[in-house]
């Protein structure tokens, strides 16, 4: 899951979903509620551990942890070369525009009135991305300032809640929001001595808001998935669709579109089409392996 949560495509959430703990996951972060803070507040430890599921978590975030430093570390390497950040782009490009699709396919058109509304929120979904980036100018690199505390606070708080949705990924909110590239290096930062503690505060800082994001909206993203499950996915594929024009313009943020040459540009295509074909096939695999592990349960 840590190492998904990195990649701008790949959900942590169908992760989860795959290996079979999803319906925990989500049932542990719903846990963090009154109950658990009258339990701590009685210090009755051991019932607030066992309502809280500790176990499951002492065992799953050291696991996300080591991901998350190990893929970011990786990416940020990739991300400093002209020609590998061109790739590592295209690379993204393709999995988010198969992950938009698969998406897609998740949505049930019943009616002409339902297919109207849907394609309505995936417009909202696609302009509200597509403002977001204006907003920012189209800045899509790093960033010349390090982004304020409340800011990654705030990002930290919205991709949280795009990573345990199965097929949403929470990277790509972050490279719409403008800080995936900042946040990609900090734990590279981590062993370097002069940029370490702001590394370490920043990090502290992003856990902090993913922490409130989870308490604040998994209630409700659980809720808007049982009510109004399809114009959410379909939101969500519009901010998918979204994000295709700042991984584009990032590509070739250090070397342009001009002086890429004619090869450079089919190898790009070629690696689009393949981390797309890629992301799908997996994703019927990971499907295909849920729908036998949910057939074994029932019998």
């Amino acid at each position: 899951m840590g190492i998904a949560d990195v990649v701008p495509g790949v959900s942590g959430g169908t992760i989860a979903l795959v290996m079979g703990i999803y319906d925990q996951l989500i049932t542990t972060i719903t846990r963090v509620d009154a109950r658990l803070f009258k339990l701590l507040g009685r210090r009755q430890i051991s019932e607030a551990a066992s309502h809280l599921n500790l176990i499951f978590l002492l065992s799953l975030g050291p696991g996300i942890l080591i991901g998350l430093i190990g893929m970011s570390t990786v990416a940020a390497s990739l991300l400093e070369g002209d020609v590998s950040s061109q790739f590592t782009f295209a690379a993204f490009f393709g999995m988010i525009t198969a992950s938009a699709y698969l998406v897609l396919e998740m949505i049930e058109f019943k009616t002409s009135k339902t297919r109207l509304w849907v394609l309505a929120f995936m417009a909202f979904g696609l302009l509200a991305a597509l403002a977001i980036n204006q907003l920012r100018g189209g800045d899509t690199s790093a960033a010349s300032e390090a982004p304020s505390p409340f800011y990654i606070f705030a990002c930290a708080a919205i991709a949280i809640c795009a990573m345990i949705l199965p097929g949403i990924s929470g990277s790509m909110i972050l490279m719409i929001l403008g800080i995936y590239h900042h946040l990609v290096h900090l734990p590279k930062n981590l062993f370097d001595d002069m940029h370490r503690s702001s590394a370490a505060l920043e990090l502290g800082i992003f856990a902090c808001g993913a922490v409130m994001g989870l308490m604040l909206f998994s209630r409700l993203l659980k809720w808007l998935l049982e009510r109004y499950r399809n114009l959410l996915l379909a939101t969500l594929t519009g901010v998918m669709l979204g994000a295709l024009p700042v991984l584009f313009h990032s590509a070739f943020e250090k070397k342009s579109f001009t002086e890429t040459s004619t090869g450079s540009r089919v190898a790009l295509i070629a690696t689009v089409i393949t981390a797309g074909v890629m992301m799908i096939i997996v994703s019927r695999k990971a499907t295909t392996i849920t729908t036998k592990k949910n057939s074994k349960h029932r019998q």
